[in-house]
C-alpha cells in the first residue's frame, strides 16, 4: 500500500468514517452523523451546485447526480494542498458568480468561520436561483478547530433568524447528535489535546482510547433518555424566497 492511498483512506476516515473509522477518528460521532445527514439530504440537491466553503471536496461522491459541481473558498496561507480542489476563489465580500446562477448550494461547517455572516448570506442568496435549495451545516457542540479562524457558534433559533432575514425559508432543520454521545464525544476531545503533540504518537496511543469510548457511548446513547438541547450540529435545508 503506497503512502498516497494510506492518505486517501485516513482523509476519506476522517470525513466519512466507516468502521476503521470507528477505531481512528476521535470525531467519530459528529463526522459519522454529519456524514449521514448530508448523504441522506444530498438527492434534494439538483443542476449546478455551488459548494460554498468547498475545501476538498469531502462530499462530492454524494452528488454524482449533479449537472454540474463547481467549489469556491477563500484562499488561507498555508492550506496550498487544500487550493487545487477549488475552482474559483472568494474575496471575503463577494461570491465571483452572477446573479441566479446556481441550482443548489451546499455549504458544510463554515458559517463559524465568518464575521460578516449577513453579508455572505446575502451572497449565497444573490447567486442562487428562485426557489433554489441549499443544504448548510453549522456546528454547536464542537472544540475549537482552524484556528485562529474559529469565530462563532450558532443556536437553531439564531440560525432560523439569520436566514429568514436574509431571504431564506426554512424546509427542514435537524439535530445532530444528543447529550450523551456529546459527553463522550468531548471525553476523547480532552484525552486527544492532552497527548504528545506528535501525530503519529498520538494517534498509536489514541487508538484505544477511541475504540473504547465509542463503543461505550454507542451503547448509553442508545439507551439512555435523549437530550437535544446538548448536540452536535443544525443541519438546515432551505429555499431561497426573494
Amino acid at each position: 500500500m503506497t503512502k498516497d492511498t494510506i492518505k486517501q483512506i485516513i482523509q476519506k476516515e476522517k470525513f466519512q468514517p466507516g468502521l476503521l473509522g470507528f477505531f481512528i477518528n476521535h470525531n467519530f460521532f459528529i463526522r459519522h452523523a454529519l456524514k449521514s445527514m448530508i448523504k441522506e439530504k444530498s438527492k434534494l440537491l439538483t443542476g449546478e451546485l455551488l459548494d460554498f466553503g468547498c475545501g476538498n471536496k469531502p462530499y462530492l461522491n454524494y452528488f454524482g447526480h449533479l449537472n454540474k459541481y463547481i467549489g469556491v473558498d477563500l484562499k488561507i496561507e498555508g492550506r496550498d494542498e487544500n487550493h487545487k480542489y477549488v475552482d474559483r476563489f472568494y474575496d471575503g465580500h463577494v461570491i465571483p458568480f452572477e446573479d441566479n446562477h446556481f441550482d443548489s448550494l451546499l455549504c458544510t461547517e463554515v458559517l463559524e468561520h465568518v464575521f460578516n455572516i449577513d453579508e455572505l448570506l446575502k451572497e449565497m442568496n444573490r447567486v442562487l436561483k428562485p426557489n433554489a435549495t441549499a443544504l448548510i451545516t453549522t456546528p454547536f457542540m464542537w472544540e475549537e478547530h482552524e484556528m485562529p479562524h474559529d469565530f462563532a457558534r450558532y443556536t437553531t433559533p439564531a440560525l432560523k433568524h439569520l436566514y429568514a432575514s436574509n431571504g431564506f425559508e426554512v424546509v427542514e432543520n435537524h439535530k445532530t447528535g444528543n447529550h450523551v454521545l456529546v459527553l463522550f464525544q468531548f471525553t476523547l476531545n480532552y484525552l486527544n489535546n492532552i497527548l504528545p503533540k506528535n501525530k503519529l504518537v498520538k494517534q498509536i496511543l489514541m487508538v484505544p482510547f477511541i475504540f473504547t469510548i465509542n463503543i461505550l457511548g454507542s451503547i448509553f446513547g442508545t439507551i439512555l433518555p435523549k437530550s437535544k438541547t446538548v448536540y452536535f450540529n443544525n443541519i438546515f435545508v432551505l429555499r431561497k424566497i426573494k
